[in-house]
């Protein structure tokens, strides 16, 4: 196996605990939201409920800051993306169609690998990548910039937006979309 597909699937384990912990506190919050919303008795301002908001915006948005940076020292999906995207002969036709072995579903291994392909059949595309990269950037920017303007550190500059409670959840829905379906093509799952 190459050594760069073994580092992809380490980091792809720990990518899926990372966005595993961030949707089940999202999942969390919401429930406690619909609790709140639900009850007329305790319906009502309260500063414990803005300490609920401001934590959850927090947490969430330093999750979704994880994972979009692309440095050299961290281990993040957008950089995986990246390098994937630079070297996709690493994610081989071959390596795909091997997953399937002894399945029963053996015989839909090229057929499932050619909707990751682009021009070049035998491995995945680059174009493709790319694409979903650049659409987990656009869409986490109000988050990271937010993150690293006001929570990571207290930058000089403000950030341009305050993320709404729908965008953040909208940037982690996206960031679990892609990584299913990156997951589906390490793994043929």
């Amino acid at each position: 196996m190459d050594s760069r597909l073994r580092k992809w699937l380490r980091w792809l384990k720990v990518v899926h605990d990372d966005i595993q912990q961030l949707l089940i506190k999202k999942n969390i919050f919401w429930e406690v939201q619909d609790i709140i919303k639900n009850n007329s008795e305790i319906h009502k301002p309260s500063s414990f409920y803005r300490y609920l908001g401001d934590t959850y915006i927090a947490y969430i948005s330093i999750g979704i800051r994880r994972q979009v940076k692309i440095d050299k020292q961290s281990i993040s999906f957008a950089r995986l993306l990246t390098e994937l995207a630079q070297t996709p002969t690493s994610l081989s036709r071959k390596y795909y169609v091997g997953l399937y072995k002894g399945s029963t579903v053996e015989h839909h291994a090229d057929r499932d690998f050619d909707r990751f392909c682009g021009n070049d059949k035998n491995c995945i595309s680059s174009d493709m990548v790319v694409s979903d990269l650049d659409e987990l950037i656009l869409t986490a920017s109000v988050v990271e910039d937010f993150a690293d303007k006001l929570i990571a550190h207290r930058d000089k500059r403000q950030p341009k937006v305050l993320p709404r409670f729908d965008q953040v959840d909208q940037c982690l829905d996206t960031l679990d979309q892609l990584y299913c379906k990156y997951r589906g093509v390490f793994h043929a799952s």
